[in-house]
């Protein structure tokens, strides 16, 4: 048996733990987060791409394992790395619904470094759509939901207010940083399906507070709409690439 094959075994194997884990715990995720409302946590259906998630990484594993040319080249530059991530996976859904919320915290930011890895180590190489598609959208939804479960970490000990401010004009603080960073990453990477996760996460957001406050609103509508700019810009240097 190869290294790759391995290493493949590996992920099918974290994998599945992974969605036991969830499986046994994540039914308590919305009651906890209920518990703790925070105005920057998205609407219940939001939270169905994690079904997407799941769904396009098993897939993915399906691919690599059946792929010769994956299991040597793509596999060789991810190693362990999908492992660590699907096994901290598990862990923030159990000490999240513990509520143990700043551990939980320090998890998902665990979590999102390996994102930002696996995303990382893809994109620095020639690679195949499929291989960034999962990834792309599974960098996008953590990043906020390590922001929703640093405020949610807030709202457990009943801080409504920091350095002077309301959680509304923070809400609204990282929300526009959500985006900036978004920009960014999509512009870095060549990324045009990240932003377009940050944009469903706040649609999620205001379904569930847009009536809040109008400066949320216009924040996210703000943010949205240079998000899909950014999203459409990168797509047509990428097909003007392609037929250059």
């Amino acid at each position: 048996m190869t290294r790759q094959r391995k290493w493949i075994i590996g992920y099918f194997t974290a994998f599945i733990i992974m969605i036991i884990m969830n499986y046994s715990a994540g039914s308590n995720v919305g009651d906890v987060a209920d518990d703790h409302p925070t105005i920057i946590q998205p609407a219940g259906f939001a939270f169905a791409i994690w079904g997407l998630i799941y769904v396009l990484i098993f897939i993915w594993m399906i691919r690599i394992f059946i792929s010769k040319k994956g299991q040597s080249d793509i596999v060789e530059r991810l190693k362990y790395w999908p492992i660590i991530n699907f096994i901290l996976n598990g862990i923030w859904i159990v000490v999240f619904t513990q509520q143990w919320m700043i551990i939980s915290t320090v998890v998902i930011l665990a979590l999102l470094y390996t994102l930002i890895k696996m995303h990382t180590v893809i994109s620095a190489e020639p690679y195949h759509w499929y291989d960034r598609l999962p990834f792309s959208i599974y960098f996008g939804w953590v990043t906020i939901a390590s922001i929703v479960n640093t405020f949610t970490v807030f709202s457990s000990y009943n801080i409504d207010s920091l350095l002077g401010m309301s959680e509304l004009i923070w809400t609204i603080f990282a929300i526009i940083m959500a985006a900036l960073i978004g920009i960014f990453l999509a512009w870095f990477f060549s990324d045009w399906l990240y932003p377009l996760v940050l944009i469903w996460t706040f649609f999620g957001i205001f379904m569930e507070n847009g009536d809040i406050s109008t400066g949320l609103n216009v924040s996210l509508a703000a943010s949205s709409l240079i998000l899909v700019m950014t999203a459409i810009v990168i797509i047509v240097r990428k097909i003007k690439a392609v037929n250059i």
